[in-house]
């Protein structure tokens, strides 16, 4: 009796380590939640690799045509196409896997690479095993995994799997492409915004004295400089950001905004954001960008240089009348706004020249003194409280 007794115990134990041993399941991924698809096509992969020290799994997506492909055929394209991925590979035997995004560097750490396919362990090397649509392979390095069966080396690899992020390079645009500078001082800045539906990529340049500003600073000057430029913002976060320009309407259609700072992700508001002389700032909507890490975003919508400001007195219908015009000394704009007026008077670059308030009559019209002015084209715009007014001005 105490031997049956002993023998069963036995039999419990083991039966409750087997059961425990096998009951463990290799982590994957839903075909969702993953952030990078490399290649195209019709069907869809999943392929993981889990590295030691630290304990990492990361996964990427890969599509295709046919009805299948070899895993190497997969693993050359996605090395191809990201270049954080590499692997030694020879005779049908995996030596190494790297992944290297300059903060994360792993590399085998155990003695040998093997890999399943859909939970099951694989057979054959990687240069003749296929896979078809709706598999997802697994690459592991012995030394992180849990051994399920010796005899036939089959491990699984229970690291919870975390999505690669897609590669994505910002776009830009060189100051020497800017069309319309607003400011003046010896620093530049280029400021650009990026919205959808259309996606559209627009950039301003700024010009500014001092060892540097605040971003509000120079949305504000732009914003007061050109009429068709316009955001929204309370306590330190931008809600809205809009330009309007002939049939030209763009507008906030995502969920938020958020910007970078010469391609990195900008964490203070933008009342307390420093810029200083180069700096390349864009904003964004979240839902045109690619996120290449948590929060943090890029655009890579070409960008365009904004239109001097004389696009913008060709397309709205309140242009201001001058006389005369071309002018050398003196020319008379008619205010047609009753009240205080402001007359600023621009170069072609869109550097402010002059200012100057008045109070006037609806219809009256006020002395504007150009004598100081260099002979070229420049631009006046009348602000008051229910009208802004703009036209070209031409000074011989």
């Amino acid at each position: 009796m105490r031997k049956n007794f002993t023998l069963l115990f036995l039999i419990g134990i083991f039966g409750l380590f087997t059961t425990n041993l096998f009951a463990q399941q290799d982590a994957t991924i839903d075909p969702e939640n993953i952030r990078y698809w490399i290649g195209e096509g019709e069907n869809e992969v999943v392929f993981i690799v889990n590295w030691a020290e630290p304990d990492t799994a990361l996964a990427w997506g890969y599509r295709f045509n046919g009805a299948s492909v070899t895993v190497e055929t997969m693993m050359n394209d996605i090395a191809a196409a990201d270049y954080r991925f590499s692997f030694d590979g020879a005779n049908n035997w995996m030596s190494d896997i790297y992944f290297n995004d300059g903060v994360l560097d792993l590399s085998l750490a155990g003695m040998w690479w093997m890999y399943i396919v859909s939970g099951e362990m694989a057979q054959l090397g990687y240069a003749q095993q296929t896979i078809v649509d709706g598999d997802y392979v697994k690459w592991g390095d012995e030394s992180c995994g849990i051994l399920l069966d010796p005899e036939m080396y089959t491990y699984v690899w229970t690291k919870e799997v975390a999505a690669v992020y897609p590669l994505a390079n910002e776009a830009k645009i060189d100051p020497s492409e800017i069309l319309y500078w607003i400011g003046e001082g010896e620093n530049e800045a280029v400021f650009c915004v990026n919205w959808n539906e259309p996606n559209k990529a627009l950039a301003w340049g700024y010009r500014f004295n001092g060892e540097s500003i605040i971003l509000k600073e120079l949305m504000d000057d732009i914003a007061a400089t050109d009429a068709r430029f316009a955001f929204d913002a309370s306590f330190g976060y931008v809600s809205d950001i809009t330009f309007d320009e002939g049939d030209l309407h763009l507008a906030l259609y995502g969920m938020y905004f958020m910007y970078n700072i010469n391609g990195a992700a900008a964490w203070f508001g933008y009342d307390e954001q420093t810029i200083v002389n180069g700096d390349f700032i864009k904003w964004g909507d979240e839902s045109c960008g690619t996120e290449i890490a948590p929060w943090t975003y890029v655009w890579t919508q070409p960008v365009e240089p904004v239109s001097i400001f004389d696009a913008v007195n060709e397309n709205q219908a309140n242009t201001l009348s001058m006389y005369p015009n071309p002018a050398v000394n003196e020319t008379f704009v008619t205010i047609e706004n009753a009240g205080l007026n402001e007359i600023s008077v621009y170069d072609i670059q869109g550097r402010l020249v002059s200012t100057m308030n008045c109070v006037v009559n609806a219809g009256e019209q006020v002395r504007l003194g150009i004598e100081n002015l260099n002979s070229g084209v420049y631009f006046v715009r009348v602000n008051s409280e229910s009208i802004t007014q703009n036209a070209r001005l031409v000074v011989r």
